[in-house]
């Protein structure tokens, strides 16, 4: 008869890794993850065993030794999914522009009203930053382009670049 002990139950279900992480390691990851691609270890837009090896690696080297290639897996579908939702909605508006020293989308009172009026889950962009989105931008947004939008892609890059490379210089970074 069981009097309240705690009986172990052995399961063969996968147990699920969490990992918190911070700005710092997003970083460090992204990084990691631009540098692989660069190298060539992103193939049609999957990472090689190679490149997660090397992510894993890195992060490791960087002093985030608890990290797996399921959490590099995982944050980077986190990431991407929060990316995508902002690039695919801000990308086809006018009146608003990146501000890379807040991290944020700007534009008019009113044409925000219009747009949290028209879509009421886009609010929550008008006062969180978007942190590393620069580096994003560079690593998916090639992703995202279609034939007819490559030139539109470019020059979309390069004014995000442009932006984060002015911000850098006159922040003395």
């Amino acid at each position: 008869m069981n009097r309240g002990k705690a009986a172990v139950i052995k399961s063969s279900a996968p147990t699920r890794e969490f990992m918190k992480w911070t700005e710092d390691m997003d970083a460090h990851l992204l990084h990691s993850m631009i540098e692989e691609s660069q190298i060539g270890n992103r193939v049609d837009g999957s990472w090689t065993s190679q490149a997660y090896s090397n992510i894993v690696d890195h992060l490791h080297s960087s002093g985030y030794v608890a990290i797996t290639k399921n959490n590099v897996k995982n944050r980077q579908k986190v990431l991407k999914d929060k990316w995508r939702e902002v690039h695919d909605l801000f990308s086809g508006l006018s009146g608003f522009a990146w501000n890379p020293v807040s991290m944020t989308f700007h534009a008019e009172d009113e044409v925000w009203m219009d747009l949290i009026q028209s879509r009421p889950t886009t609010t929550k962009w008008r006062v969180n930053s978007i942190k590393h989105y620069h580096l994003m931008v560079e690593l998916w947004v090639a992703d995202r382009a279609t034939e007819s939008g490559v030139e539109l892609l470019v020059k979309h890059v390069d004014s995000v670049l442009g932006l984060v490379r002015a911000s850098s210089l006159s922040n003395g970074r």
